[in-house]
């Protein structure tokens, strides 16, 4: 019976993974079909190159002035190296990196065995960023080791979801923009996928995830109605910074930066939903399971009083990592900007207002939604009644309830 159930389970994730492939697999042919992608001139004209540092050549350090105000020791360094990738991998070459303490403050120090790209133009070689990516995918695979040794087969799931959601966006969603399709209805599509692969992938087939993907669906329609109402009543163009006149440009109509504010904030709400919905609907479940409770108020009490507890919790992980990824931009804002109700009402710090708002409105209203679909689920089941058992001429009744997720 074990490995029946064992057998099935595998098949049940198993077509949920063929399922996810295939719907990003399909996504993607869609979404690239028409995009417009600036391949090899985004950068300027020349080319870059990966290179290791063999020997640093020379060190030379001058004052340079910007305007006649403002003096700055610059400093030269010029290298060897190895060119590590491409069709002139294994060849030597020799650039310069140039830094002074105005835009390279604090300045990483080049040296021997880091690896940086050089950009060659007209026989000059240019050193530009330090390849640092490793260093990321390093940090990454023992996050992956450690959650996978923590929580087993959840951690692999959770670990496969996530990476199919990432892909969803940036391999789904983002050549869709640059398609010209509409970014309101591809926003929403990758949210549903992610929503109906999520629950299924962390909490298994059955109807904890269901209430969990209602609950998820439930505070994404409430993000997306915000949204939409929010930006009409405060105008809102999406136009708030430079990048966004470049990314006007890409396409021959002009994208509508509305609509990529809304998919921003519907998509950054989208993982604390899910994280909220899954916590609620698993602690519903843990208290039916360990208690045998089916009562409807009492389950939708305990969902509350659980929700409650998250609420504080989450909503100041979401408002935090907000401030915490935009503290430059609000130093820089502060430090020029005379009136602080000026500084308020800058498009640009509004949307960033706006997306924490309703991201914690989001996750005040999928708390109580999923708590209150769990517990009616839960209290439709009906406990099963007394057996007899029958020893011996002699009866005795014996209670057996039996609960099952």
């Amino acid at each position: 019976m074990k490995r029946k159930k064992s057998f099935k389970t595998f098949i049940q994730y198993a077509l949920l993974i063929l399922f996810s492939f295939l719907a990003v697999f399909i996504g993607n042919r869609v979404a690239t079909k028409d995009a417009t992608m600036f391949t090899g001139q985004v950068r300027l004209a020349g080319d870059v190159y990966l290179v290791k540092v063999d020997s640093i050549l020379s060190v030379n350090t001058s004052t340079a002035s910007y305007g006649g105000v403002n003096e700055v020791n610059q400093t030269e360094v010029k290298f060897s190296g190895t060119v590590m990738r491409g069709p002139k991998k294994g060849d030597s070459i020799v650039a310069i990196r140039t830094e002074d303490d105005l835009i390279y403050y604090n300045a990483a120090v080049l040296e021997e065995g880091d690896l940086i790209f050089v950009t060659v133009t007209d026989g000059e070689a240019i050193a530009g960023n330090f390849f640092r990516i490793k260093s990321i995918v390093i940090l990454f695979i023992f996050l992956v080791i450690f959650l996978i040794l923590f929580a087993k087969m959840k951690g692999v799931a959770s670990v496969l979801s996530l990476g199919l959601t990432v892909v969803a966006v940036f391999f789904v969603f983002v050549p869709a923009i640059l398609s010209g399709y509409n970014v309101y209805l591809w926003a929403l599509l990758v949210c549903v996928f992610a929503i109906l692969i999520t629950p299924p992938f962390v909490g298994g087939f059955n109807k904890k995830s269901l209430a969990s993907i209602l609950g998820s669906t439930g505070g994404v329609f409430l993000a997306g109605v915000l949204t939409l109402v929010m930006n009409s009543v405060m105008k809102i163009t999406g136009f708030a910074s430079e990048e966004d006149m470049f990314v006007m440009a890409i396409l021959s109509e002009p994208i509508d930066l509305r609509a990529v504010t809304f998919a921003s904030i519907i998509i950054g709400a989208l993982g604390s939903t899910l994280d909220v919905s899954m916590s609620i609907a698993t602690s519903v479940w843990e208290m039916h399971d360990s208690t045998g409770n089916e009562d409807f108020k009492s389950l939708l009490n305990s969902g509350f009083n659980i929700g409650r507890d998250i609420l504080g919790t989450q909503i100041s992980t979401l408002i935090l990592a907000y401030i915490g990824t935009s503290l430059c931009t609000v130093l820089l804002l502060v430090a020029y900007q005379a009136s602080m109700i000026e500084l308020l009402n800058l498009e640009l710090v509004i949307i960033n207002l706006e997306d924490m708002l309703i991201g914690a409105a989001t996750i005040i209203l999928t708390i109580p939604f999923t708590a209150l679909i769990s517990a009616l689920m839960l209290s439709n089941r009906g406990s099963e009644k007394p057996e007899f058992v029958i020893d011996g001429g002699s009866t005795s009744t014996e209670e057996k309830h039996v609960y099952t997720r």
